[in-house]
């Protein structure tokens, strides 16, 4: 695979530059992490347990700009198969007339699947990064995996034939991708401390059933050591620097479907908002903003109906089924921005421009309660679900942004601000492939795009006046 090839020829290069004193930093880190599996086919839904990440890491500065990072770690991703589970209600007019709703069997709860796959996990990371004391870096890259697993690799395995490992066990190894972005504190010119964010995504298949791949959210703490770095020597600034500034954020998100078809059958729902941007000046009003976004968007659907997550009442069904479901669908979000902006002291900003998200999670939550009559009374089921909905959506979405920010001074080395933004879907997000349209024949009439309102809190951060 040549991407194996240059995950080890970048690891020999990132090796060489050691000698180069202050080039090299490496350290360990620890954190938690979120698996988050991307099927090609609608299942009861793998609900995320979160599990460990921790390991060393090593990272080779570029210049001024660049960093590239590898290392190796121990990941565990741990996740619950969860199906459905009901609860029955009956009365008779046979048994007891005057009986009000009353439980005739008990209910049944959802059986939980356990499963956890580990990983020693060799990341290969080119990220760009702003000068300063305290510093941002995110970029993208690549990893390679081996699995550790004492049933899959152990003494255990021998209790099979070869034959029956191949046919059962996982694959030995999994690679894929990795967009990730951190933030940085140098406590001296030795030491620093950083806060990491960062999603992955396999490319081998684990379960056959769904084409099932591994992925993860993770969330890592850790600390850094430039080991030829001298101590007395006086950090220089970049006068670059000054015209960075880092955005942190953390808000709810409003949003709906908007639909061709049956645009008032969808619901607002709320989720959250959160990421980090970086703004870079061009002059003394004009700037670029980018970053990367983690926003829960999606809607509520409440009608007389089965299908969770699109409305569709065939003309022979009888109105005996009541649909409570919220769809939520989890995104990763590259905005790319203009920012205008006015005042002094308290700044107004006005944002515009478009943004690029990758779908993460695609669910739905909620309830069915069936009602079936016959001749001694009739009988309520009420059946809750928790079902992946990946088959139905894109794994992408874009559009445009407008948002409006308004920033205080606060602190010596950073201001708060409050910011609304608006974005408006240009892509159909439902996926047409030929299992959609065999699974929902009447899709086809059917167009969602995405529209939401978020209303976020943050601190914007002047690189450089730390």
């Amino acid at each position: 695979m040549n991407s194996r090839l240059i995950l080890l020829a970048s690891m020999l290069l990132l090796l060489s530059g050691i000698s180069k004193a202050q080039n090299f930093t490496f350290g360990i880190e620890n954190g938690i992490n979120y698996s988050n599996i991307h099927k090609k086919f609608d299942s009861d839904r793998f609900a995320s347990v979160p599990g460990p990440v921790n390991g060393t890491f090593a990272k080779y500065q570029l210049g001024n700009w660049f960093v590239l990072q590898s290392g190796i770690n121990h990941i565990s991703l741990n996740f619950n198969e969860a199906h459905y589970y009901y609860d029955y209600w009956m009365v008779s007019s046979t048994f007891n007339p005057t009986l009000p709703v009353s439980s005739y069997a008990p209910r049944s709860y959802a059986t939980l699947s356990s499963n956890k796959y580990s990983f020693l996990r060799i990341p290969l990371l080119v990220k760009f990064r702003t000068p300063g004391k305290l510093n941002f870096e995110i970029g993208g890259g690549y990893y390679y995996s081996f699995m550790t697993n004492d049933e899959f690799r152990g003494k255990d395995k021998d209790r099979f034939d070869e034959e029956y490992r191949d046919e059962n066990f996982p694959d030995m190894t999994d690679w894929g991708w990795i967009l990730a972005s951190s933030i940085n504190y140098n406590i001296n010119k030795k030491w620093s401390i950083f806060a990491s964010g960062q999603v992955t995504y396999g490319k081998e298949e684990y379960f056959e059933d769904v084409e099932g791949k591994m992925g993860s959210t993770e969330l890592t703490f850790g600390i850094g050591y430039k080991p030829f770095a001298k101590q007395n020597e006086i950090v220089k600034t970049d006068s670059s620097g000054r015209h960075i500034t880092i955005l942190p954020h953390s808000g709810i998100n409003i949003s709906r479907i908007k639909s061709i078809g049956n645009n008032n059958e969808y619901h607002s729902s709320v989720g959250f908002s959160s990421g980090i941007s970086l703004q870079f000046s061009f002059g003394k009003n004009i700037s670029f903003i980018s970053g990367s976004w983690y926003e829960r968007k999606g809607y509520n659907l409440q009608y007389a109906g089965y299908y969770p997550a699109i409305y569709y009442v065939a003309p022979n069904d009888q109105p005996s089924t009541q649909m409570n479901s919220d769809l939520q669908l989890d995104y990763l979000t590259i905005p790319l921005l203009m920012n205008i902006s006015m005042g002094k002291k308290i700044q107004s900003h006005i944002n515009f421009g478009v943004y690029y998200s990758l779908l993460q999670n695609a669910f739905a939550i909620g309830e069915r309660t069936n009602s079936y009559q016959h001749d001694n009374g009739y009988q309520v089921t009420k059946e809750y679900f928790n079902q992946s909905q990946d088959l139905l959506f894109k794994n992408y979405d874009k559009g445009f942004i407008l948002g409006y920010r308004l920033t205080f001074p606060l602190f010596t080395w950073a201001g708060v601000f409050a910011s609304v933004n608006k974005s408006f879907g240009t892509t159909n997000i439902i996926d047409g492939d030929e299992n959609v349209k065999t699974t929902y024949p009447f899709i086809v009439r059917e167009s969602f795009k995405n529209n939401s309102t978020s209303i976020v809190f943050g601190l914007s951060i002047p690189v450089n006046k730390n």
